[in-house]
């Protein structure tokens, strides 16, 4: 029994999907906390190319295993995270990065904010003109001889309704 559990262990060694990963990292001298840190910051900033859904540190799948191993690789043999990014725009395109560098990057990231900015703004002024105006409205809907137009209507109405 322990020699059939012992041969079952070596072939799923042997034939198990992230053998070459494990070795690999068994490979690779120990990491300082700031590469680490750099791992995680590249992994967050580059897209998975099998699907484009998520990013290689949230995804499951064999390509996003490979891409974090070599960005592993990278980092411990002392690449700087352009050159790293770098690479991987060259070998996959824009569409690798979460979001894109340059230009387009400043204009995805900017462009919301400043919507923010102006709609707010608007809706302040907006609020401010319809407090004011609705003060003026009020003053401009009362005549000036409202008083004495109510106490004249008063009279008429006493001595109309003073014979019931």
């Amino acid at each position: 029994m322990g020699k059939k559990l012992l041969m079952l262990f070596a072939f799923v060694l042997l034939f198990w999907d992230t053998a070459p990963a494990l070795r690999a990292q068994a490979a690779l001298p120990p990491l300082t906390h700031a590469q680490e840190a750099l791992i995680r910051k590249i992994e967050g900033r580059l897209m998975t190319p099998c699907c484009y859904t998520q990013t290689i540190r949230d995804h499951d799948s064999q390509v996003a295993v490979e891409m974090r191993d070599e960005v592993t690789a990278f980092v411990a043999s002392g690449k700087s995270e352009q050159e790293i990014i770098t690479y991987y725009r060259t070998k996959y395109g824009e569409t690798i990065l979460v979001v894109p560098d340059g230009l387009t990057g400043q204009l995805l990231t900017t462009t919301p904010l400043l919507l923010f900015v102006a709609s707010a703004s608007l809706l302040v002024v907006f609020i401010r003109k319809a407090v004011s105006t609705k003060g003026r409205l009020i003053a401009l809907s009362a005549p000036v001889g409202v008083a004495a137009e109510r106490a004249d209507l008063k009279q008429r109405i006493r001595a109309e309704l003073g014979d019931f």
